[in-house]
């Protein structure tokens, strides 16, 4: 029963307490002309978040350091987002390039592809063609083989003595 009472005292201690700073706070905000009938619905919004601030931080007065500290570090923060956009679009620009670049070459090799192919000769007149050039081949062989035993029967030695001698009675 005493924790009860204890525990009682607290709270009215504590009303008591938040029924002084609200005054306060009232008799602040009349002598700066505020009304809270008044306020935009922003205004009313930031002073509604301003007080869940106060209410899960604990802190009873929130001096102004504290809010420039906040408001510094969400500048920071807003900062480092748009440097870090500016980083990003520069790095999509690069891969625009890049990647129009790499559509040039692909549509070049693509173009290349399809005039080799166009000149390709289909494998089974490119065989065709062997084959004729194979036989062209050996009759050729045949050819050449039958003039050198043609060459194999005529006398060299005697030839060039005829001739030689043909040559002196022509210039007798």
């Amino acid at each position: 029963m005493e924790k009860d009472t204890t525990r009682i005292l607290a709270s009215h201690k504590s009303l008591d307490e938040l029924r002084l700073l609200n005054s306060r706070h009232e008799k602040l905000f009349k002598d700066f002309g505020i009304e809270f009938g008044n306020l935009s619905d922003a205004a009313q919004e930031c002073l509604d978040d301003f007080a869940k601030i106060q209410v899960l931080t604990g802190l009873a007065e929130m001096g102004m350091s504290f809010v420039d500290d906040f408001c510094y570090q969400e500048e920071a923060k807003r900062l480092e987002a748009r440097l870090q956009a500016i980083s990003l679009k520069a790095s999509i620009d690069r891969l625009k390039r890049d990647l129009k670049q790499e559509e040039t070459d692909l549509a070049r090799l693509e173009r290349f592809v399809t005039e080799t192919q166009a000149q390709l000769i289909p494998a089974d007149e490119m065989e065709k063609m062997r084959n004729t050039r194979e036989r062209q081949i050996e009759m050729l062989r045949s050819k050449q083989k039958t003039l050198m035993e043609k060459a194999d029967a005529v006398n060299l030695d005697d030839l060039i003595a005829k001739v030689n001698q043909l040559q002196a009675e022509e210039n007798a």
